[in-house]
């Protein structure tokens, strides 16, 4: 019965319109392969991303929420754009045409893990026990999903 008294909100929606965007567009990465070399193809994924967000780039414009450029800002900047933008993309891009989008989706469960410990040794954050039995079970799942059926 919790889960009829759930309290979603418009970001819930979003959230589930993104996940849903991400499985399809894993799915098609290998069954709709493409011509285009991965740069090429990042770079159209890119300039639709850019299509999308340019509204949402003058809003933030026309109420004054103007980020000022400095060297921090640069430096994550650089860093988003180099590692979690294009090497995530090329490198998510060949795992599923490798392994394909349902063995390569497994992994995807393991962003909270890297997140949680970038988060306690670049931010300071407090080692918890729930980080620790969190990644555990996670490592376990992604495990468990990975091996050979024993049946075979």
């Amino acid at each position: 019965t919790k889960l009829i008294h759930l309290d979603l909100n418009k970001g819930d929606l979003w959230l589930l319109v993104a996940m849903l965007s991400w499985a399809i567009y894993s799915t098609m990465l290998r069954t709709h392969k493409t011509n285009l070399k991965y740069l090429s193809f990042i770079s159209v994924i890119v300039s639709i991303g850019l299509i999308f967000l340019f509204p949402q780039f003058l809003f933030e414009i026309y109420n004054h929420h103007i980020i000022r450029f400095n060297f921090p800002v640069f430096l994550i900047t650089s860093y988003v754009v180099l590692f979690a933008g294009l090497g995530a993309y090329i490198l998510w891009n060949k795992a599923v045409v490798i392994v394909g989008p349902n063995k390569a989706g497994i992994f995807l469960h393991l962003m909270p893990v890297f997140s949680s410990f970038m988060a306690i040794f670049l931010l300071n954050e407090k080692l918890m026990n729930f980080h620790i039995i969190g990644a555990i079970i996670i490592i376990i799942g992604i495990y468990l999903s990975s091996k050979k059926s024993l049946s075979r």
